[in-house]
């Protein structure tokens, strides 16, 4: 928990450092499920989430990013901590964002022999198609989590405003270079959502999937249904 503490406060005050120069927000959520690329996160249970974000007038970025997490692995890992910068741009409609992003689970002892920090770095672009926005994601890792070798993870995404929400759905693909060591072999994903503001507060129902079957999921048993398909509703509110 020193290590949590001694993390977060490092990155605020970066953020604090620099609240001048830039614009300095906030976010805190809750939500039905954790799920990440398709998998949950917290054993199919809910998780409380927030972070801070910067944004420089140069396109510079910063921010960091926590919540509860639950891998079935005796407790050692109760949280993630990322912290990511970067910087953005445009170039005519073409947005882009190229960054880097660090993974953080507190608490995980060396002598456990689980090493889940891991980094990603890699470009975003935006493009608008209409009244609609097409996304495309691609994040590298040297060595991805639990130093699983090098991972690759791509991503399409589209969405569009109809009336008051927002529609929208991704389709990704995750490679992994240690596929026995991470427990899946590579494996697509794909979510579709609507998201809408009511009173100033976010609220998003999505639903996501992936193409791994039960035994495929971390060896089956009681990890079978971290990959299966699921409704996530989330409610959120920007500070």
């Amino acid at each position: 928990m020193k290590q949590v503490i001694l993390t977060t406060l490092a990155a605020a005050g970066l953020l604090a450092a620099t609240a001048a120069a830039a614009d300095i927000t906030g976010n805190v959520g809750l939500t039905t499920d954790y799920v990440f690329r398709g998998i949950s996160q917290t054993d199919e249970k809910p998780a409380i989430q927030g972070g801070l974000d910067y944004a420089h007038s140069s396109g510079a970025y910063a921010g960091v990013w926590a919540s509860n997490v639950d891998f079935n692995d005796g407790d050692q890992a109760q949280i993630e901590i990322d912290l990511y910068a970067g910087m953005t741009g445009k170039i005519d409609d073409l947005g882009w964002k190229f960054g880097g992003v660090y993974y953080n689970y507190p608490g995980v002892a060396d002598s456990s022999g689980l090493k889940y920090d891991y980094w990603e770095f890699g470009p975003t672009l935006t493009y608008p198609i209409g009244s609609a926005t097409a996304s495309l994601l691609v994040l590298w890792s040297p060595n991805f989590y639990n130093e699983t070798g090098k991972g690759l993870y791509s991503e399409l995404g589209l969405s569009a405003p109809v009336g008051s929400f927002t529609l929208g759905g991704t389709f990704g693909h995750q490679d992994i270079e240690r596929n026995a060591k991470f427990g899946t072999t590579d494996y697509n994903n794909w979510s579709v959502y609507a998201s809408t503001t009511v009173a100033g507060i976010g609220l998003k129902l999505a639903y996501t999937d992936t193409e791994l079957s039960k035994s495929e999921c971390f060896g089956g048993g009681a990890f079978g249904d971290w990959c299966g398909g699921r409704a996530v509703f989330s409610v959120s509110k920007a500070l």
